[in-house]
């Protein structure tokens, strides 16, 4: 984190952006060096800001923020990607809002998140790309979140003792984000793991997402 004349430099993404009053917005930002955090952005609604179109949701860049008291406002956004093309397809959107509200309610102020700003990012390149099905894209998501909250089980406790599926589940727990979304399943072994991961994150998560009634109808 870099600070100088009452600037502070945070590197992440936009996981939450809310209209407020006429011009402004209010971002929930998900930094590697603070955590969760809030920000004002005065003035970035208007045509002429320097910030427009830089601090849509699903953005990464570097944050430029000034700190008065106890709360931050936006100063400038270094863009790193923007992932606008998330929004040109409905389903990729959906999963995308729904990969950064489960994101904001597992992530709290002041605590280390590399891992899940990293899951943000591989996990949109490959809605992106397209080549990873997109169920199972999510599954590999959730079933990371659960393990970056520390609260996983292991494959020797899977109910469905397949061997597929437990080399599955063992190189989800062990691969990092940058590697991880580059694998295929049978539709047998999908339908294990579906089921695996599902059962864990109804016990784990166990809260009711907007985005994930979007993604079951369609």
């Amino acid at each position: 984190m870099n600070t100088k004349n009452n600037i502070v430099k945070l590197n992440g993404i936009i996981i939450k952006d809310a209209d407020y009053r006429e011009y402004d917005k209010l971002l929930t930002i998900l930094t590697k060096e603070k955590g969760k955090i809030n920000v004002y952005a005065f003035n970035v609604r208007r045509s002429n800001s320097k910030n427009i179109g830089k601090i849509s949701l699903f953005t990464f860049g570097t944050f430029e923020l000034r700190e008065n008291q106890d709360s931050l406002y936006l100063e400038n956004v270094i863009l790193k990607e923007d992932f606008y093309d998330l929004s040109k397809d409905y389903e990729n959107m959906c999963y995308a809002s729904y990969f950064v509200e489960l994101a904001n309610y597992v992530s709290f102020e002041n605590l280390e998140c590399d891992e899940i700003i990293d899951l943000l990012y591989f996990s949109f390149k490959a809605l992106v790309k397209g080549i990873m099905d997109k169920k199972l894209i999510k599954r590999v998501f959730e079933l990371k979140i659960i393990e970056y909250q520390g609260e996983y089980k292991d494959s020797d406790s899977l109910v469905d003792k397949n061997d597929t599926l437990k080399y599955t589940w063992d190189f989800v727990l062990t691969t990092l984000p940058k590697k991880l979304f580059t694998f295929k399943l049978s539709d047998e072994i999908f339908k294990k793991f579906d089921s695996e991961v599902n059962m864990e994150i109804r016990e784990k998560i166990n809260k009711k997402f907007k985005s994930l009634d979007l993604i079951n109808s369609l």
